[in-house]
């Protein structure tokens, strides 16, 4: 099925229609007959009454009723037809050839959604085909390959919009049959042109793009692309990379704000206007994009000032200071923090304006969004007995908090964890035992930002236990979990640890505040055996020293929960799983090794192929030559069928060699040899290569890169051709290409996902040696400006020669230059301790440009000495808050072993 083309107005492609209110009434009989078969399940009779409409609407010339018909015949020839898609396309073909303006326009538009619907459902497919140089199959196109299909989708679309000032002419009124509006829609999209413009811009502004990337791709550079509408339409959009899809989509956006710039009503120029911003914004690649983009909306809203028109302009400010303070970061400073602030502030000034208009109506809902509370709390799992916790708050909007500890049981827990929705889940916390309440005060400086905090938990006893925090005074659940959170704890001394040896499972209660062994705990085990169903128990007591080992066997284990009784303190801990018990190792103390070398790496069929080997005997760790010891030597081709086999024995210095004749006939490739014996110690394969080669006469290789370049530096490399009788090669034809890909230092890594690029093409052309055999090739390292130059990329920019003499013989080199916006890379290797006794401490310090190539620097080494805690900090149980609850000698006395 189509997916829908545009937002707001779309054409109903092979969705289910309901019944149009028809312009003429015979239409409308016909078409309640299609209906109702079509409801009975009779396809065949419904196609037969909808080609008796086709026939009727073209002798009519009714456009509406043909498109119409052809739409619904294609849907009932998905039913009825094995091949039905292809035959549509075929068939849709051949109307096209037939239809005239602007039935012709619809139908391009439906051929290139059928091709885009297509790629979609079978992405994978392309992607994973070559790129031919034209297309397979002009008929078939589910053999093309992906440049090939993307430019066909992107020709049919053009040809929808051919005689573009025809289709500006064409209302919409006239297609009421085959369309499907929301209300209000024709306001926006008032004409045949806007409609087929924006199911257009729907491929053009997809990410997806063609495997073949030019060397002049386009990129969204010019900050002058990001202006008011006006300035739009005289801007000239750079049309060298035929292939851009972006380029394609500002061109259109072009004519689309050109075509509605002199129509008097300002709302489908104004909708236009600002789709075409977002795009060219979140497409841009220019430095300092969002201080443009915030200037040329301001300058939009002020040129329209007295027309509720300006409303919209100004939504799209406070989306973009809200998606700015959205990305405030307490350890990064203040720079974002009051952007909601700002955006709350616009908002309320255009519902004072203009407070009936969309805008408005767009502000208040996302007033309401920055406004809207939020609250989640995160507790450890486990604390001790009647010891003062905490919990870390994260929150947003909300002044206070009112928390509550509630009993519950192991089973009832697990009840919790599997209810859904969270009406469910509050409905069974209330109904648990209140153990105790108390209220916690946050800080809210009016920011509308999301804050952390730690609060306090007061002393518990043994128990496991749900913790409810809710504004005050709330008595209900809200329709959202910003209205509530809670997080289960469990106040217990005992800790359990696991370990294993290769025949036992060790288990191990220790306290919780002291690591001292618990003896004569008792441990029950809810496990599944080999992952069966069923779940059975098992009881342990542990020893003197708080262990308890548990022989292993051929099953595997999945321990469900542990349960750990010792005294009054009774504890729950979470899955583990143990693997079932190895086989002993029954691999021999005497071990052999083959060392085998032959004449050459290459053969030519029917050569004699030499080889020497070399057998060693490792006992215990020992080795030695293995002399006397008998091998058998096989010779196997590439398709691992044998072809001749010899035995042999090692000598007093455990060496064998031999001589084998390759085949003269059969395929070439990998051949091997296979050396085995002494009663199946020694297997082992060496693959070697047979083939039809020309000897080479030259070759060809790319000097070293001593010299530092920097983004956007002319690079020059130097290559040269020697024939391997020492003599230059003069005169050969070199062809080169030049692509680019991007790297980033390990931190970059450390708190983002993995960065993904494709390769671009950024130069390519052909040159010739001189009489000394040299070439250059020379190209500009251009960056790619959508990779922040802050996070220190390095662009790898990959030369590749392929260079050609008198003889037709050919010879390639590559080599790799690497480019930043950075020159060098420092390194410091130290050692991991050092003996602060010891009179000379060695630090080593090396300077490298990007191509690793070592150049002289200079700068200044400092050394810091840190300061060593006083006493045992342990791990924090989640990062520091961005505010404290307490001062730093309060929560060294309550938390001493913690970091503040």
């Amino acid at each position: 099925m189509m997916k829908v083309l545009i937002a707001t107005l779309t054409l109903v492609l092979f969705s289910q229609l309901l019944p149009a209110q028809e312009s003429n009434g015979s239409y409308a009989e016909l078409w309640a007959k299609v209906h109702k078969l079509e409801s009975e399940a009779l396809t065949k009779s419904a196609l037969e009454i909808v080609q008796n409409i086709a026939a009727k609407a073209k002798k009519e010339k009714n456009s509406s009723q043909t498109v119409k018909s052809l739409l619904f015949t294609s849907k009932f020839a998905l039913i009825l037809e094995e091949n039905a898609r292809l035959n549509i396309i075929n068939d849709l073909k051949n109307e096209i050839s037939n239809a005239e303006f602007p039935v012709a326009n619809i139908l391009e538009s439906y051929l290139a959604n059928l091709y885009w619907q297509y790629f979609q459902q079978n992405r994978y497919q392309f992607y994973n085909r070559t790129t031919t140089e034209a297309k397979v199959d002009t008929v078939d196109f589910r053999a093309w390959d992906l440049t090939t299909l993307f430019h066909e989708i992107s020709h049919h679309f053009e040809k929808s919009l051919h005689n573009p000032e025809g289709l500006q002419k064409e209302n919409l009124k006239d297609f009421q049959d085959i369309i499907d509006t929301q209300e209000d829609s024709e306001i926006y999209r008032p004409t045949l042109f806007d409609l087929l413009a924006h199911t257009a811009l729907q491929f053009y502004k997809t990410d997806e793009t063609s495997i073949t990337i030019p060397a002049d791709k386009f990129e969204i550079d010019d900050p002058e692309m990001l202006c008011e509408a006006y300035a739009f339409t005289q801007h000239t959009i750079p049309t060298s990379d035929k292939t851009s899809l972006q380029a394609k989509a500002l061109a259109l956006y072009q004519q689309l704000v050109s075509f509605h710039f002199s129509n008097p009503n300002l709302k489908p120029l104004v909708e236009v206007d600002i789709e075409r911003l977002n795009y060219t914004y979140a497409n841009a690649v220019f430095p300092d994009k969002d201080n443009i983009f915030l200037e040329v909306l301001k300058e939009s809203a002020e040129n329209l000032k007295q027309h509720e028109s300006s409303s919209l302009y100004r939504y799209e400010i406070a989306s973009l200071l809200r998606t700015q303070g959205n990305n405030y970061q307490p350890e990064k400073g203040d720079n974002y923090r009051w952007k909601l602030n700002e955006a709350v502030a616009l908002c309320d000034s255009v519902n004072a304006e203009f407070s009936n208009s969309r805008g408005a109506q767009k502000c208040t809902v996302l007033k309401s969004q920055i406004l809207a509370p939020a609250l989640n709390i995160t507790s450890e799992r486990n604390v001790p007995i009647n010891q003062a916790s905490r919990l870390l708050v994260n929150y947003k909007n909300h002044n206070a908090l009112e928390l509550k500890a509630y009993k519950i049981s192991q089973k009832q827990l697990e009840e919790l964890e599997n209810l859904y929705p969270i009406q469910k889940q509050w409905s069974y916390i209330m109904a648990l035992k209140l153990q105790t309440s108390w209220t916690a005060k946050l800080k809210n400086e009016g920011d509308y930002q999301l804050h952390s905090i730690e609060i306090p938990v007061p002393a518990l006893a043994n128990g496991q236990y749900i913790i409810l925090a809710m504004p005050p005074n709330q008595q209900k659940e809200n329709d959202s979990m910003e209205s509530f959170a809670f997080s289960p704890i469990q106040v217990t001394n005992l800790a359990l640890t696991e370990t294993r040896t290769p025949k036992k499972h060790i288990f191990q209660v220790v306290d919780r505040n002291t690591g001292k062994p618990k003896p004569d705990a008792k441990i029950t085990i809810y496990y599944k055996k080999n992952y069966r169903r069923t779940l059975l128990t098992k009881s342990l007591v542990t020893d003197e020293m708080g262990f308890r080992r548990m022989d292993l066997d051929r099953a595997t284990i999945s321990v469900q929960k542990s349960k750990i009784d010792k005294g009054d303190d009774v504890a729950f801990f979470g899955t583990t799983y143990i693997s079932q018990k190895q086989g002993e190792n029954k691999t021999p103390k005497i071990t052999y090794k083959t060392f085998l070398f032959k004449d050459r790496s290459i053969y030519r069929p029917g050569q004699p192929l030499y080889f020497k080997g070399i057998l060693i005997e490792n006992d215990n760790g020992i080795s030695k030559v293995a002399s006397g010891e008998s091998v058998t030597i096989g010779l196997y081709d590439v398709n691992g069928q044998k072809v001749s086999e010899m035995d042999l024995e090692a000598n007093e210095f455990g060496s064998f060699t031999g001589e084998f004749l390759l085949p003269t006939s059969g395929l070439t490739g990998q051949h091997y040899l296979e050396v085995y014996g002494t009663s199946g110690l020694v297997d082992e394969d060496f693959y070697f290569s047979v083939e039809e080669y020309k000897r080479p006469k030259f070759e060809t290789s790319f000097n070293p890169i001593k010299e530092a370049f920097r983004v956007n530096d002319s690079v020059t490399v130097k290559g040269v051709a020697t024939a391997f009788a020492g003599s230059s090669i003069s005169g050969a034809k070199v062809s080169y290409r030049v692509q680019r890909n991007v790297n980033f230092p390990a931190w970059y890594y450390w708190r983002r996902s993995y960065y993904y690029n494709e390769t671009q093409e950024i130069a390519n052309g052909e040159t010739v040696t001189n009489d000394k055999g040299d070439y250059e090739i020379s190209f500009k390292a251009i960056p790619d400006l959508s990779v922040h130059k802050d996070d220190l990329p390095i662009f790898s920019y990959s030369v590749t020669a392929d260079v050609t003499d008198i003889n037709g013989e050919t010879r390639s080199a590559s080599t790799t230059i690497q480019v930043g916006y950075h020159a060098m890379i420092a390194n410091i290797i130290v050692d991991t301790k050092l003996n602060k006794l010891a009179k000379d401490q060695t630090v080593s310090i090396s300077t490298q440009n990007l191509n690793r190539q070592t150049v002289s620097a200079k700068g200044i080494l400092k050394i810091y000495k840190l300061e060593s805690p006083d006493h045992v900090l342990r791990e924090r149980p989640w990062p520091a808050p961005d505010y404290q609850y307490w001062s730093k000698k309060d929560f060294k006395a309550l938390y001493p072993y913690d970091a503040y």
